[in-house]
């Protein structure tokens, strides 16, 4: 990482990553609709405030100040496990809302994770249902 970057622009960086985590625990704990407009009101809001803070961090590395290899040793693996579900309901948005440069930084940041790890293959694991009814003894 260049010699230059401060230690304000690093927590700036983590301020961002925890700041996106509840609309990234959402995305990766539960099945996703075709749209954001079908997920439930607070959770879709705590996606796009995700999506624009992982849309600030590409941001920062597209500009220079931010290194995307720095970004990408702790965060790409799971920007490519959240993005591989997202991308459909971020195309979908885009088409909704008629803005085609929509959480563009995000597409950079994805680009540049996919680059770090060419051969992650992101596995999710399958929201458990609850039972009704009490549990069986045995």
């Amino acid at each position: 990482m260049a010699d230059n970057v401060s230690a304000e622009l690093i927590r700036l960086f983590y301020g961002l990553w925890e700041a996106s985590s509840e609309g990234r625990d959402y995305v990766l704990s539960n099945e996703l609709p075709e749209s954001l407009e079908k997920v439930p009101r607070a959770e879709a809001a705590d996606i796009r405030r995700s999506l624009r803070d992982l849309n600030r961090i590409g941001h920062l590395i597209a500009k220079g100040p931010l290194d995307s290899g720095f970004v990408t040793s702790l965060v790409g693996k799971d920007v490519i496990k959240i993005m591989e579900k997202l991308r459909p309901l971020v195309e979908e948005e885009r088409t909704r809302l008629e803005e085609p440069d929509l959480f563009q930084y995000v597409d950079n940041l994805f680009e540049a994770s996919r680059k770090a790890y060419p051969d992650y293959k992101p596995t999710y694991k399958t929201p458990e249902r609850r039972r009704l009814g009490l549990p069986t003894p045995g």
